[in-house]
């Protein structure tokens, strides 16, 4: 495969660039934390654990152009409870390195798997954040047998095509100025990320080059009949300013195919939900998966 059509940075100084950023925003982290590489068939694979060993199992998954990082406002409050490993979607900005494109959801639910394998990991709970969320959603339909329960937060397409502003946003990105920040659009208006965060995101949108589009799989909406073969435990968290979608459409389709599930929908955010009101988000994932 030629190496232009994987994903990857497109020089060392860009690499470089976005790495001084990323472990500036790793060296907010509340609780001590470990990092880590885990090998799989689709490349290296960066995993930072925090909480208390024998703790129970939670991976959780960022959203599209961001990282691992952006779980900075939650892992407190996630690590206090459970065995946090919060996984580099391989395949996008980050510390994880891709070496085999993701051509379809099979391949998705694969390297998941082989990444909780590395971890030594039989059955997890997992939540995930919009892309992340469409990882947790397409995994708990390959794998069922090895999640306990699941968290999606406002998951990318997964229950309705993007909105047409999402869309255009989306392909725009990576030509749109820095200043006036575009990932502005998915907060509420007056709320503004970490500045540190904020600056990892921007030199990723600089430095990082995706897969051909042509070749790799990306997030897709799953058909009513997928929907309700997700069997798991499952809580749907949404924002009640969410762009991408219409949070209450989102909603009202969850609750009427997804047989186990529970739907949250959360006061002044967006679609970074978990960003913006991180308390109230916690405080709903926490005693769910108790």
């Amino acid at each position: 495969m030629m190496s232009s059509q994987l994903a990857s940075f497109k020089s060392s100084k860009g690499e470089a660039e976005y790495l001084l950023t990323y472990d500036a925003v790793l060296k907010l982290w509340p609780v001590p934390y470990e990092e880590r590489d885990i090998m799989t068939s689709f490349g290296t694979t960066h995993v930072i654990t925090s909480g208390m060993k024998g703790s129970p199992p939670l991976l959780v998954l960022h959203a599209c152009g961001v990282s691992s990082t952006m779980w900075l406002p939650n892992i407190g409050a996630l690590s206090s409870a459970y065995r946090v490993y919060a996984v580099d979607i391989i395949g996008e900005p980050g510390k994880s390195r891709q070496s085999r494109l993701l051509r379809d959801r099979e391949d998705c639910a694969n390297w998941l798997g082989e990444v909780m394998q590395g971890l030594g990991l039989k059955k997890t709970n997992i939540a995930g954040l919009s892309y992340g969320g469409w990882h947790t959603l397409n995994f708990s339909l390959f794998f069922p047998d090895n999640v306990t329960k699941i968290v999606a937060l406002a998951p990318g397409a997964s229950i309705l095509p993007f909105s047409w502003p999402v869309l255009l946003l989306l392909r725009l990105l990576p030509y749109l100025p820095i200043k006036p920040n575009p990932f502005q659009s998915f907060f509420t208006k007056g709320f503004h990320p970490n500045e540190l965060f904020a600056r990892q995101f921007a030199s990723g949108v600089k430095h990082f080059r995706y897969a051909d589009p042509k070749e790799s799989i990306f997030t897709n909406v799953f058909s009513e009949a997928e929907l309700s073969r997700i069997n798991v435990p499952t809580l749907f968290i949404v924002g009640e300013n969410e762009i991408i979608y219409d949070p209450v459409a989102a909603i009202e389709k969850v609750n009427q195919l997804i047989p186990n599930v529970e739907t949250k929908l959360v006061p002044n955010a967006g679609h970074l939900v978990s960003m913006e009101q991180p308390s109230l988000v916690n405080t709903h994932i926490l005693p769910f998966l108790e």
